[in-house]
């Protein structure tokens, strides 16, 4: 009979097993249908929202929600007398659940009973009886929730590239927040620094740390760092103490080089995923818009970035590929020279006076004035060609040379010629004497216009309009008779504006502005 009571016990096992099979499909439709939809949300969220991790996130729900499902499909299983009792509701009127109830039993009625269960047993047909049912209801939902959590997950949008630029930034924030700290343990270890000293450090590089933390974009960071390095540096000119100086100049110095191979880095990584997208496959065009905007964001150079914004919206046209690249190799080399103008500066200190004069030249242009005796008498000076010699055929009539009395008339009839060099030389002025340095005088500042026209309003001598002669080879411009103090600082103020808006490095800004202070 023992062979009769395991036989009945397999079976009602085995039905088991198959309505655990059908427990589990059941959950886990439900709960993968959950996942998928709060994975859905979560992908949708990260178009609008920057949400770096929200792929990953989103990935994450679907696989807690898929072993919930299985957990909670093997948790829910019928016990064994319930499978019992399923398969005599199959019309074997409790039969099955009450032979395996007398398990062990040896009276009369409990073997007749148990050997009619054993018979049914080998004519059940457990797959047949108890097929497995999938609900296409769920199925149909787990196959759209499925292709809308792809499609949202690889859409590309600004948020999404957003987040990409903020995980990246503070992953970078972070290894420069490290570096910071190892500055901060090796100043802590040194015992000549005073206490008053050591607070002011800790607080100076708790401040950075906060700074680089707070960065939101790549120019920020770089701008973070960059200011950080500068005060490293000015303060390890500042301190008495040797030690903390040298650890101060070589962690400024380490931080600029940092800055510098990130930017190569970039630039590198650019150029080498344009040449890669020039004939190739729209996801490696794709990849090359990607590095086009980190080293645009890195550099903080708007040209690049809408460069890189036309490539893609044009789907990547030819036409626009060609104004990337340019655009791209303009950045590098406003880069370089940026690099090689702050290395030149840091080697050589007189090279910023030459720097912040040659940025004035550009910045003023070939401005021109007229200098003004007091009778009105003008003489129109090119302040770009001053001390330039003209070269060409024939001779030309100029800014050049003139005399002056002690009543103030004053000349001008400047020769040049061939290759020649420019021998005039203003010898005149309002006051009859060449040299002095005189703000209060009056001067005409261009207005921009060619000057076709033949008279300058004014008085010239007494009369009530003055001829301008004009030159085969050079231009001139007309212009309103003002004072030099009221214009200086004009110029000043639109030296300034470029100077801000521009790359240079902030000591090589200080000088030139300090350059435009001392005009006045």
């Amino acid at each position: 009979m023992e062979e009769t009571d395991l036989k009945i016990k397999k079976f009602v096992y085995k039905i088991r097993g198959r309505l655990r099979e059908q427990s589990i499909i059941d959950y886990l439709l439900r709960f993968v249908v959950m996942g998928l939809s709060a994975a859905l949300i979560t992908s949708v969220i990260s178009l609008f929202v920057p949400f770096y991790y929200a792929v990953l996130l989103a990935t994450v729900i679907v696989i807690v929600a898929f072993i919930t499902g299985i957990v909670l499909g093997f948790k829910k299983t019928p016990a064994p007398m319930e499978a019992a009792l399923r398969a005599d509701a199959k019309g074997y009127k409790e039969k099955i659940s009450t032979a395996f109830f007398l398990n062990g039993r040896e009276d009369v009625f409990s073997k007749l009973l148990k050997d009619e269960v054993g018979k049914i047993a080998d004519s059940f047909v457990v797959r047949k009886e108890f097929p497995l049912h999938i609900s296409w209801n769920y199925m149909s939902l787990v196959i759209v929730l499925a292709v809308l959590f792809a499609a949202a997950s690889i859409k590309d949008t600004p948020a999404k590239e957003r987040a990409a630029i903020l995980h990246t930034v503070k992953k970078e924030a972070k290894d420069e927040i490290a570096q910071l700290e190892k500055v901060e343990k090796a100043i802590a270890e040194n015992r000549e620094i005073s206490e008053n000293e050591m607070a002011d450090i800790k607080e100076q590089l708790e401040n950075a740390k906060k700074e680089l933390a707070e960065a939101d974009s790549r120019e920020k960071l770089k701008k973070a760092s960059e200011r950080i390095s500068k005060k490293m540096e000015q303060k390890s000119e500042q301190t008495g103490n040797k030690t903390l100086s040298e650890t101060l100049n070589q962690a400024a110095k380490e931080a600029e080089q940092r800055i510098a191979d990130k930017d190569k880095e970039l630039a590198k990584a650019a150029r080498e995923a344009m040449e890669k997208a020039d004939k190739g496959s729209k996801k490696e065009k794709q990849e090359a818009y990607k590095k086009l905007k980190d080293l645009a964001e890195n550099l903080g150079d708007e040209e690049l970035k809408q460069a890189a914004e036309n490539y893609k919206d044009s789907q990547f046209s030819d036409s626009d590929y060609a104004a990337a690249q340019s655009a791209m190799n303009n950045a590098v080399s406003k880069m370089q020279e940026n690099t090689n103008v702050y290395a030149n500066n840091s080697s050589n200190p007189n090279n910023n006076l030459n720097s912040s004069s040659n940025y004035t030249n550009n910045t003023q242009g070939s401005s021109q004035a007229t200098v003004s005796n007091k009778n009105n008498q003008s003489v129109t000076q090119n302040a770009q060609n001053a001390n330039q010699g003209q070269s060409g055929n024939g001779s030309q009539q100029g800014n050049g040379q003139g005399s002056g009395d002690g009543n103030g008339n004053s000349a001008g009839n400047g020769q040049g010629s061939g290759a020649g060099s420019g021998n005039g030389w203003n010898y005149g002025s309002k006051n009859g004497k060449e040299g002095a340095k005189k703000t209060g005088e009056d001067i005409t500042v261009p207005s921009g216009e060619l000057g076709n026209d033949g008279n300058l309003t004014g008085k010239a001598n007494g009369n009530d309009s003055s001829t301008k002669s004009t030159s085969n080879q050079a231009n001139t411009w007309s212009g309103d008779k003002v004072n030099y103090g009221q214009v200086s600082g004009k110029y000043k103020d639109k030296a300034y504006k470029k100077i801000n808006g521009s790359n240079y490095p902030g000591r090589l800004k200080d000088k030139i502005k300090n350059y435009f202070d001392g005009l006045n």
